[in-house]
């Protein structure tokens, strides 16, 4: 596979080569479990798995997703087929129990259904998604999971309007190019990806700068003071990540980057957000938000970044 489209990234993924080589490895299938799934693992077949994170119930696991998506415990719920990184984004947001919190880019679920659980459904949880069939996969695996104190609405996250509501805590993890899910074999015949991301299309990357800008924007208004809010993205781009942070705070002067409260178990697999790229001086403080590598850790690239609105 031709990885070229990612030679703008030499100069600040660590042990390139060995970046470049982990793309060319299969998709890693993660089991994330209301418990501990390990004694039914031991016995619901031949294939192997792996917790590779004591502290949470998180299992990379063998054989074809079709196996793991079709099983019993699976529709009841027992456990949410998701990529680790994406288990970050939660995990930065840190809920709690009675919260208000609301999942701007909920669909299919997966980040929702993990907000529910570790608020132990309590509180409120509000979940967008504006497209209908989407929203479908969504409620059907917030039924699956037994979420229930989440509200689902038809709408995109920078549009939503709740009156004065505001929240305690908000997680957007928004739109982009999508550039860490990209692998040897999730990239086979996926012609629109092709056309759409592999190409860098100009109008297409405006555009994507845009919406997060937008939502960004919208997440600050409604977000309480001393409130938190959690962006990420799956993509390598600085223009997607840091960058959109950094233009961000100049246009809140009311918000702060902080520190990410991950485990040191979690941290020592992360790296640290970049602080400038082609010019641009995205600031010291970005160098607190952390990046997902697949040859450090063997998932989805990533980006997360946790930040708190000051009184204004």
């Amino acid at each position: 596979m031709d990885w070229s489209l990612f030679d703008r990234y030499r100069n600040f993924i660590p042990d390139f080569e060995g970046f470049l080589k982990s793309l060319e490895e299969p998709f890693p299938t993660g089991l994330r479990g209301t418990g501990d799934l390990g004694p039914w693992l031991e016995c619901v077949s031949d294939q192997a798995y792996k917790k590779p994170f004591e502290e949470l119930f998180f299992y990379e696991v063998e054989g074809e997703r079709k196996f793991w998506g079709g099983r019993l415990e699976h529709h009841h719920g027992h456990y949410f087929m998701q990529a680790f990184s994406s288990l970050l984004s939660v995990l930065a947001l840190s809920p709690d129990e009675n919260e208000t919190i609301l999942d701007m880019c909920a669909a299919p679920g997966g980040k929702t259904t993990h907000l529910a659980q570790m608020m132990k459904n309590t509180g409120l949880l509000i979940a967008l998604e504006p497209d209908l069939n989407r929203r479908r996969v969504l409620k059907a695996n917030l039924n699956r999971m037994l979420v229930a104190n989440c509200m689902v609405y038809a709408s995109k996250g920078q549009d939503i309007s709740l009156g004065s509501l505001r929240f305690d805590r908000i997680l957007l993890d928004g739109p982009c190019s999508s550039e860490g899910t990209f692998r040897h074999d999730t990239l086979l015949g996926k012609k629109r990806r092709k056309v759409n991301y592999l190409s860098y299309n100009k109008e297409f990357r405006e555009k994507l700068h845009r919406e997060q800008a937008a939502l960004l924007d919208h997440s600050v208004s409604l977000l309480k003071e001393n409130g938190i809010l959690v962006y990420s993205t799956c993509t390598y781009d600085p223009d997607e990540n840091e960058g959109a942070i950094s233009k961000l705070l100049k246009r809140h002067p009311n918000l702060v980057i902080e520190e990410i409260p991950f485990s040191q178990e979690i941290e020592d697999k992360l790296s640290q957000g970049i602080c400038e790229y082609e010019g641009q001086d995205f600031g010291a403080d970005l160098l607190k938000t952390r990046r997902v590598y697949p040859h450090k850790l063997n998932s989805i690239g990533f980006y997360v970044a946790r930040i708190r609105k000051l009184s204004s």
